[in-house]
């Protein structure tokens, strides 16, 4: 049997994480405000998920820098939302995509929250390295 009476300092124990509860808030917030073509809504929902999608990824180990992916799901956002808004202006035809209405502002919404996004991890990142922190996390 394993003892597992002691533990050293880098075992995760702590089982209250805000992340999962900040996803489910994140989608449902961007669902919302896509549907209901609340912009604000929807910008601040996709904003929490993938903020939220690179902090759980980062506790898992999964990525050793949660602010560069955090940039790189910003990047996504922009460029699908940049391609809803233009087939919503008549810019990009995009067959399968004609009978759905709307899709400027809801692709206007993505663009904002991408910029956002990449803005809000530049901004972490540069405040980081300002106070020196080396923490393996600030990338």
């Amino acid at each position: 049997m394993a003892d597992h009476s002691r533990r050293s300092e880098t075992d995760r124990t702590d089982a209250a994480r805000p992340w999962p509860v900040l996803v489910a808030l994140g989608l449902v917030g961007s669902e919302v405000g896509i549907v209901v073509d609340l912009v604000p809504v929807a910008v601040v929902g996709l904003v929490v998920f993938a903020a939220s999608v690179a902090g759980i990824l980062a506790d898992a180990d999964y990525v050793d820098r949660p602010l560069a992916f955090a940039a790189k799901f910003g990047a996504a956002f922009v460029l699908v939302g940049a391609i809803l808004a233009a087939h919503g202006t008549g810019t990009l035809p995009i067959a399968p995509l004609e009978p759905l209405t709307g899709l400027a502002s809801r692709g206007a919404a993505l663009v904002v929250a991408g910029v956002v996004t990449i803005g809000g991890a530049g901004l972490v990142r540069s405040r980081r390295a300002e106070r020196g922190e080396s923490r393996g996390i600030e990338s």
